[in-house]
């Protein structure tokens, strides 16, 4: 008996058009305000959204120096990494505080269901009707990689392994206009 082994032909990495991902955040600031942390440093910091992201606290946030600190014990490659946050992260981070979002403890405060739950019900209050797989990071890769251009701060800062693989998923996965909307 013999046995062929077929390749995998490699996917696009899908991505969250800006509009959606404002639609998004404006339905969790007006509908579910502790949602709103979570998806912003999903699409705007490309923290992976299980594991990491459940796992990060907010004294892992520094908003005037403008850091994430992904501490070891959270990264799922096991080593420390530092994200820079975005100015328009920053400003969804204000609006959150300014309409009373706690800033201490974790920044999901629910479990793994009961967020699958909540990100779903936004979505469809959204009305975005696709979600690809690791849509927030593969969206924050791809945006940040046509906006600066520059593929090894990007593999710093998402801590991926391979900046050969990094290349090969995000380079051209969008456009500088769509970046510089997002």
């Amino acid at each position: 008996m013999r046995l062929d082994f077929v390749e995998p032909v490699p996917k696009e990495a899908e991505v969250i058009s800006p509009e959606d991902v404002a639609k998004m955040l404006e339905t969790a600031l007006t509908n579910d305000l502790d949602l709103l942390p979570y998806l912003v440093f999903g699409f705007f910091c490309g923290v992976r959204p299980v594991g990491e992201l459940t796992l990060l606290q907010w004294a892992d946030v520094d908003l005037q120096h403008r850091n994430v600190t992904i501490r070891y014990a959270v990264s799922k490659t096991k080593r420390r990494r530092f994200i820079k946050i975005s100015e328009n992260a920053i400003a969804w981070l204000r609006a959150y505080q300014q309409r009373g979002g706690r800033c201490e403890g974790p920044i999901v405060g629910y479990d793994e269901n009961a967020l699958r739950a909540r990100r779903e019900k936004n979505r469809g209050a959204a009305g975005i009707i696709h979600w690809p797989n690791s849509a927030m990071r593969h969206s924050y890769c791809s945006y940040w990689l046509a906006m600066y251009k520059d593929i090894n701060k990007l593999v710093l800062q998402s801590r991926h392994s391979s900046v050969d693989t990094m290349w090969r998923h995000y380079h051209r996965g969008t456009t500088e206009a769509e970046a510089e909307k997002f």
